[in-house]
């Protein structure tokens, strides 16, 4: 763990290849997926309780006029509490997740770690989230995690890890630009489905504002925060692959093993503070983003081998 950056040297790709579906690396991978779905539960429950203030809030704001101030505590606690525990929650585990699969990283690399990590769970944690019922390699074809990265054998173990960065940020960028997507669709479906009923129930302008912007207004900036980081850390993963793919292609000269541990502490950093996409979008998106993910990494390989790196 005290090996310099710059002496770092990974080993065969081939080695990578084996080590990624060892029963040490799938435990690793298994407990951060199981993770990343329990702070999931935490986001889907924020997310409904936005949903249901903003949508509910006006609609009591403006049948019951009387019950206004009751729609405005329920929002406000339930503000108070989704800013709060619920955020906390989700982020905590959130942090577990990335930890331990920089751990799986540096495991299949064999990357000596730069820092330790106070987040990551001790290894008794990982073992009951990952294999309770010691049923280790039924859980990791249940969870698709064998071969969880496409190496080529003939790849130098310097560029098998750089297109392993490349592809975890480049797969997390598709990902989050479909989630904002759908997100800026339903968004804006949903304002102007509020304008139209406003103008339905023939609201007089004070009346939209007072029954029904101003109430669902907290609800609104905090899913359009959500989208706006979606969007920003789809940029932020864009711009790492981008990088990591141009010296690849020889711009910038060799890459050494100082340019690997960078790039792995960035990829931590981007994994900690993530957007998570709900599961359906990664289920859907699922095949599709592989299939590109594994030809793109086949194609900068020989790209590679062609620049000589």
């Amino acid at each position: 763990m005290s090996t310099p950056a710059s002496h770092y040297t990974p080993p065969k790709s081939s080695v990578m290849r084996e080590r990624q579906d060892e029963d040490e690396a799938l435990r690793l991978l298994i407990a951060q997926r199981r993770l990343h779905r329990r702070a999931k539960r935490w986001l889907g429950l924020r997310l409904i309780g936005m949903a249901v203030i903003a949508l509910g809030a006006p609609v009591v704001s403006v049948i019951r006029p009387d019950l206004a101030v009751f729609a405005g505590a329920v929002a406000g606690s339930w503000l108070f509490l989704e800013r709060t525990i619920f955020l906390y929650a989700q982020t905590s585990t959130l942090a577990k997740a990335a930890a331990i699969q920089e751990q799986f990283d540096f495991f299949v690399y064999d990357m000596p770690g730069s820092v330790d990590r106070s987040v990551l769970p001790s290894l008794e944690e990982i073992v009951r989230i990952a294999d309770a019922h010691n049923k280790l390699r039924d859980a990791a074809e249940r969870e698709k995690v064998v071969g969880w990265y496409s190496i080529e054998d003939s790849s130098s173990g310097v560029v098998a890890v750089a297109l392993c960065q490349r592809s975890n940020a480049s797969y997390a960028d598709h990902l989050l630009k479909t989630t904002a997507k759908l997100w800026t669709v339903l968004t804006s479906m949903w304002f102007v489905a509020l304008v139209v009923a406003s103008i339905l129930a023939e609201l007089s302008l004070l009346q939209f504002i007072a029954g029904v912007f101003l109430p669902i207004l907290p609800a609104g900036l905090d899913i359009v925060q959500y989208v706006l980081g979606i969007w920003q850390a789809a940029r932020d993963r864009k711009d790492l692959a981008d990088s990591i793919q141009a010296r690849v292609e020889g711009a910038g000269g060799a890459i050494d093993g100082r340019d690997l541990m960078v790039w792995q502490e960035r990829l931590y950093a981007l994994r900690r503070s993530t957007v998570q996409v709900p599961d359906f979008v990664y289920g859907f998106r699922r095949r599709v983003n592989e299939f590109a993910m594994h030809s793109a990494a086949r194609w900068l390989a020989d790209k590679a081998k062609r620049s000589g790196q």
